[in-house]
């Protein structure tokens, strides 16, 4: 097409028929958003110019030349930014990114104008950015502005009053970058019209876009390498600084690695300084449980959020007086009702070996026991510590560090909240202890629930001479109620099994427990090797037998594995909130609740049907239950099989 010079190429007309080339050129656009971006960037002197160029046969706008002018490699940017198809800029010799090249370096080539900038940059000695090395320090090397003796110049926002180093202007007035309005743009990672963080690989990145690639190196495909894949290659491939050609922009100025990025220093080196400022005594010296602590938190495997935890927990203050000596570790246990930051750091340093297992449960305990019996009558308190002493915490059960088990710290607090309970009662009713009298214990029982504890109690005090010999029946043991029907079961199952909106640790979990009948307890505490890959399934290991998992559950079984590729065998299947512990089943009842059911509800009805199904000796096997749980549901179901122990042992002989 030949345009002689002069013709006129007024707007509208001039749109359209740029509108019109880059059609023919296979670009797909709303014409509208052609005609309003070439008439707004191009003027009218150099529109007949542009419009030859777009009309030539040598122009193709899938693969555009770094020679190419630089007014119509700006229209093309702006036309990927608003979503175009069919586009495809020049990519930058030095970066290699695709983007608009028009400065040239020393070799002669078109290169972006970031590129171009930071050749009249340096590596500034004392913070290791690359900055115009403007200033002088203390030293007298040259460095950044920010680094100089005299600093960077401040001012005050006129929008928010924040005082900051950087400022815009909007209508003549300085505000700071967070009141400045930035140009939405489109992301060409996400599509959406987003803030642009940086411009990498094919185009501009939003922040999110950008930080998912800067925060997961994967390995390079050319040299294998896990490094940052933020660069092209010569196949226009995602690639490594290194086989790019290019320095290594996102690598730790200290150690060189590219995982984890956090800014010029990786999170490893970070944190590393962070826990040297923390945890160490006013010496540089570490005392043994702060070490423990400190390599327990250099080998997590996302350090930035345990370096968010140290600058903005509150437990920093509680580290830097054990770490100084003044305050000992195991003091923290002391605290009777501990909020949750205090839980979590308590959490935090058993896993990590700086506090010792064997009786840190039952000094928690007992400092909250010593609380709570300050809220009974003051005549009753010697008699309340003696019964929490040598009979509740007594005959607590154990677990295998032979510290206090959770399920008799619940019970111990109980008693003794319903002890106090009690006591104070009695006290409202100017009763002596030596005075009750059976029909005040009967009272008593109709206005609490007192059946669990309150005996024990009484026999107790009856044997010292402390209360008169008072008798309370105890609950009959109950039969498992069976309160969700076969139908109301398939549902749930098929919910669980199917509905993502559900959470995945929590689907699994439930559904172990609505097909199995696990204990809600032991299903959160199974172990990652407890799940062995068996043909093209999974076998799941709880009692003597392996249990084969149907498809739907290994589908979702291997999705949960999935989310931790690196951990240990040893780690638990379905980690918790708290470090080395795993969910709580509060966790799963408040999931479960939306669907109409519970926990104790799945629980029973699975159970009800194995035991009309399976031999009670079978499934105790399988699932590491005692035969008398399934031979109560299988009376209940109706079921023949309770001899089967027997003949099996027939059989054998």
């Amino acid at each position: 097409m030949t345009i002689p010079r002069g013709t006129p190429q007024p707007d509208g007309a001039f749109g359209l028929r740029v509108a019109a080339a880059l059609a023919n050129k296979g670009v797909t656009a709303l014409e509208q958003a052609i005609v309003d971006a070439a008439e707004r960037i191009i003027a009218p002197s150099r529109r007949n110019g542009v419009l030859r160029l777009l009309s030539s046969e040598e122009f193709d706008p899938a693969d555009v030349h770094a020679e190419t002018t630089v007014i119509v490699q700006v229209l093309l940017a702006n036309l990927a930014r608003e979503g175009v198809t069919g586009v495809r800029l020049p990519l930058c010799p030095t970066c290699r990114t695709r983007k608009v090249v028009k400065k040239r370096n020393e070799q002669g080539q078109r290169e972006c104008f970031r590129c171009a900038q930071s050749r009249s940059r340096g590596e500034c000695p004392q913070c290791l950015r690359m900055k115009k090395l403007t200033a002088t320090n203390a030293d007298g090397q040259r460095v950044c502005q920010r680094c100089g003796t005299d600093g960077m110049p401040t001012f005050a926002c006129e929008n928010c009053g924040k005082i900051v180093t950087t400022v815009g202007r909007i209508d003549g007035r300085r505000v700071c970058l967070n009141c400045y309005p930035r140009r939405l743009r489109r992301c060409v990672s996400c599509g959406q019209q987003k803030k642009i963080a940086a411009t990498i690989l094919h185009g501009p990145h939003c922040f999110a876009c950008r930080n998912r690639i800067l925060r997961n190196a994967a390995p390079c495909p050319g040299c294998g390498e896990k490094r940052i894949l933020a660069f092209l290659s010569d196949d226009d491939r995602p690639c490594c600084a290194g086989c790019a050609g290019q320095p290594a922009r996102y690598a730790c100025r200290r150690c060189g690695s590219e995982e984890h990025n956090y800014g010029r220093l990786c999170g490893k080196c970070v944190l590393s300084d962070r826990c040297n400022d923390i945890l160490a005594g006013p010496d540089g010296a570490f005392l043994p449980p702060m070490r423990a602590l400190r390599n327990y938190l250099l080998v997590q495997p996302r350090p930035a959020q345990v370096i968010k935890w140290l600058r903005m927990g509150p437990s920093t203050d509680v580290l830097r007086d054990i770490a100084s000596g003044r305050v000992p570790v195991e003091s923290i246990l002391d605290a009777p009702r501990p909020g949750k930051p205090l839980i979590y750091l308590r959490a935090l340093l058993l896993d990590a070996g700086a506090l010792p297992r064997d009786a840190a449960a039952t000094r928690q305990l007992m400092a909250w026991a010593t609380q709570t019996i300050g809220g009974a009558p003051t005549d009753h308190h010697q008699m309340l510590r003696t019964y929490t002493r040598w009979v509740l915490l007594r005959r607590a059960s154990r677990d295998a560090e032979g510290d206090i088990a959770i399920g008799a710290a619940r019970h111990v607090k109980a008693s003794l909240r319903g002890l106090v309970t009690f006591l104070t009662w009695a006290e409202e009713q100017q009763t002596p202890l030596r005075a009750l009298t059976q029909a005040q214990i009967e009272e008593f029982i109709t206005l609490h629930t007192a059946r669990r504890w309150l005996p024990q109690f009484l026999t107790w005090a009856a044997e010292r001479d402390i209360t008169p010999d008072l008798d309370i029946s105890t609950l009959p043991r109950r039969e498992p109620a069976i309160s969700t029907s076969e139908a109301h079961l398939e549902n749930v199952i098929r919910t669980l099994a199917t509905d993502r909106g559900i959470a995945l640790d929590a689907r699994l979990a439930a559904l172990l427990i609505a097909v199995y009948g696990l204990p809600a307890t032991k299903t959160l505490a199974l172990h990652r090797r407890q799940l062995r890959a068996e043909n093209d399934g999974l076998d799941l290991r709880i009692g003597d037998r392996p249990l084969t998992l149907p498809a739907p559950i290994t589908l979702l079984a291997r999705g949960q594995l999935d989310l931790r590729p690196d951990a240990d065998d040893d780690a638990w299947l379905f980690p918790g909130r708290l470090p080395g512990q795993p969910l709580d089943p509060q966790y799963l009842s408040l999931r479960l609740r939306p669907l109409g059911t519970s926990i104790s509800a799945l629980q029973n009805a699975a159970r009800f049907r194995l035991a009309g199904a399976v031999p009670a000796k079978v499934l105790a096997d399988i699932l590491d239950f005692s035969v008398a749980t399934f031979e109560n549901y299988a009376r209940l179901s109706g079921s023949t099989r309770g001899d089967y122990p027997a003949l099996r042992e027939n059989s054998s002989r």
